[in-house]
């Protein structure tokens, strides 16, 4: 019927919202026109009077379309902010996975690059000469933005040096260790990269993961994290316990906000209908 298209094309000339739910409502009010229709109709009034008592029965146009608009901005807006802060905590959470990630990934290939650093440049030699403790300091001054100490024992001259040695095995690789008292250093580096004589002043930390040991035939080489670092040490030592909830868990707290608003989105996007069909009703 050409009134009633019409009728329904007007109220919703001006609604801005998605085309095809506002088509569905379209669908829905001619529906709801054309079976009051069919009804009056069946109580033997003209097609013309049915049409003019139906549209008036079915309220007043300016209210729906108000009625209308006004829902479909809100919802619209709200849903929007709902699918903004659901992108937000995504990319938040994949942003600390990926520091998180990458510090303990650093912290593995530091372990390794510090001690064969070292090594290398003192060799098996049974002396350190001044350009080796340069070439020390310039590997020190590297990572020294989370380094305490670093400090170079002689295993074949302290017997104290080699009774240590025996009883922690870290020849093989840079382990965690017990530290050695950094009076018995041959050389050491302080946190600021000076080079430490009074050695006997100097406590080592009581953090138990804090200390990283190694050691060739001649030389045993071991530095201290500060203790702004331990939060890294932590992180990987959960690693390799396998306790990933401890490392990421601020990585999983956005991506469970990132899952409950989507879910939330997907749900005003899927049920706010109800609420429109209920407004022709």
């Amino acid at each position: 019927m050409k009134q009633i298209e019409e009728y329904v094309h007007s109220v919703y000339r001006n609604v801005d919202g998605d085309k095809e739910e506002i088509q569905e409502l379209k669908q829905e009010m001619r529906s709801h026109l054309l079976e009051a229709i069919y009804e009056l109709k069946g109580k033997g009034i003209s097609e013309e009077e049915a049409i003019r008592i139906a549209i008036g029965n079915f309220g007043d146009k300016k209210h729906i379309i108000k009625g209308l608009s006004e829902f479909f901005n809100v919802q619209k807006l709200f849903a929007r902010y709902i699918l903004l802060f659901s992108l937000v905590s995504l990319v938040l959470g994949a942003i600390f996975f990926v520091n998180t990630y990458l510090k303990i990934h650093d912290f593995k290939e530091e372990r390794g690059i510090i001690m064969n650093n070292v090594l290398t440049i003192i060799g098996d030699d049974s002396v350190i000469t001044n350009s080796e403790k340069e070439g020390l300091q310039t590997i020190f001054n590297e990572h020294g933005d989370h380094l305490n100490y670093l400090a170079v024992f002689n295993v074949k001259e302290q017997a104290q040096v080699q009774e240590w040695l025996k009883e922690y095995d870290i020849a093989t690789k840079p382990s965690n260790t017990y530290p050695l008292e950094y009076q018995h250093a041959t050389f050491m580096i302080g946190h600021q990269g000076e080079i430490l004589n009074n050695k006997e002043e100097i406590i080592s930390s009581n953090y138990d993961l804090g200390t990283v040991a190694s050691a060739n035939d001649s030389w045993i080489v071991q530095y201290e994290y500060k203790d702004t670092y331990h939060n890294v040490i932590e992180a990987n030592n959960s690693m390799v316990l396998g306790d990933y909830t401890d490392i990421f868990h601020l990585p999983i707290l956005f991506f469970v906000v990132f899952g409950v608003l989507i879910i939330v989105w997907g749900f005003l996007k899927k049920y706010h209908k109800t609420y429109l069909k209920g407004l022709l009703n």
